[in-house]
């Protein structure tokens, strides 16, 4: 794994973003790198794709080699008028999502394994708009190992975000 200044779980994250932008679900613009904290009705449908946990457990003694499991998630969201349309279309939407992640040679090659993944969907009809939502949760392994020696001082900083 290379080093770099961002969580690897940001960066599994930002490669999913990459390619569901490449897929003909939603415009390119509207998969976003985000929570779905308020999603607007004038942007659906629209992807968001988050990683909000890992756990990482130690494999050796001595020198610090972690298995890492990040957790993904990718939130479809879509308005609907017709209950039995909206279930067949989300249930090809599940299918299309999970064919691309599974079948995404360069995602793969960035873990070890997916051990479980959980699909859901919901309707919702108390808003403006009936709004369906899948939300797609799966966990990636993958292998992290840490420099005994440290990273120099210059290389470590602080911020307050």
């Amino acid at each position: 794994m290379q080093q770099s200044t961002k969580l690897y779980r940001s960066i599994l994250r930002d490669k999913l973003v990459e390619l569901l932008q490449k897929t003909e679900l939603v415009e390119e613009e509207k998969v976003c790198p985000n929570f779905p904290i308020r999603v607007p009705e004038n942007r659906l449908p629209c992807i968001y794709v988050s990683a909000p946990a890992d756990r990482a457990e130690a494999i050796t003694h001595g020198t610090p080699v972690f298995m890492r499991t990040a957790t993904l998630v990718v939130q479809y969201f879509c308005s609907f008028v017709n209950v039995e349309d909206a279930a067949q279309q989300l249930d090809d939407v599940c299918y299309q999502l999970e064919d691309a992640i599974m079948c995404d040679y360069e995602f793969q090659a960035m873990i070890e394994l997916i051990p479980s993944f959980d699909t859901d969907v919901v309707f919702n009809a108390d808003t403006g708009k009936q709004i369906a939502e899948i939300r797609f949760v799966m966990l990636c392994k993958y292998r992290e190992e840490f420099n005994p020696t440290g990273s120099e001082l210059t290389q470590i900083s602080g911020q307050i975000i």
